[in-house]
């Protein structure tokens, strides 16, 4: 019987060793699989953290284009309504025209200071005279040939400094009255004894 219950214990041994080393074994196996599906779980955390960063970004230049948007509106609006000033103004502009040309008044005038900036050239006549002018006042010696050259336009600067007009060279209509009524005024002076 000591060998049958011996024979037993050791069964029973290699029975427990070999569960044992299965159970090790299977732990084993247990902590790879908890390894592998922890690392994969890492994984699919890291994919979406950066998803989710994409996303937060998406949405900010969301809100960026959609700020832009707000502010091209805005800007839409506001032109809108200086264009349709501008049309309505053109549109006074021209009853205002039509009103003018209809009286035979000269349209624009006392309105536009674009318009008032326009000055009729000088007649060959008035620029004869305005030579003739300029010779007797002494501002130079001039042919008076009705041509507007370079000493006429130096005569009309210099008389122009003289009377306090603006200096253009030019003989605007201003210049040829100043100059006209000084030649007068020393035409009588030169006439009284």
């Amino acid at each position: 019987m000591n060998r049958t219950v011996v024979a037993l214990l050791i069964l029973a041994g290699i029975t427990g060793w070999s569960l044992s080393l299965y159970s090790t074994w299977n732990l084993a196996g247990l902590d790879e699989q908890l390894r592998t599906q922890s690392a994969a779980l890492q994984d699919y955390q890291a994919q979406y953290s950066a998803q989710r960063q994409k996303t937060e970004e998406s949405a900010r230049e969301l809100a960026d284009l959609r700020q832009e948007l707000s502010n091209a509106q805005s800007q839409i609006q506001k032109l809108t309504t200086q264009s349709e000033q501008a049309a309505d103004d053109m549109a006074k502009a021209r009853e205002q025209l039509a009103t003018a040309q209809q009286g035979g008044a000269f349209p624009g005038v006392g309105m536009s200071p674009e318009i008032l900036s326009i000055k009729p050239r000088p007649t060959k006549e008035d620029i004869v005279a305005a030579q003739e002018a300029l010779s007797q006042l002494r501002f130079g010696t001039i042919k008076a040939d009705g041509a507007m050259g370079p000493s006429t336009r130096e005569a009309i600067e210099k008389f122009q400094r003289a009377a306090g007009l603006p200096v253009t060279g030019e003989l605007h209509a201003q210049t040829l009255v100043t100059l006209m009524r000084s030649a007068k005024v020393m035409a009588a002076q030169s006439d009284v004894p």
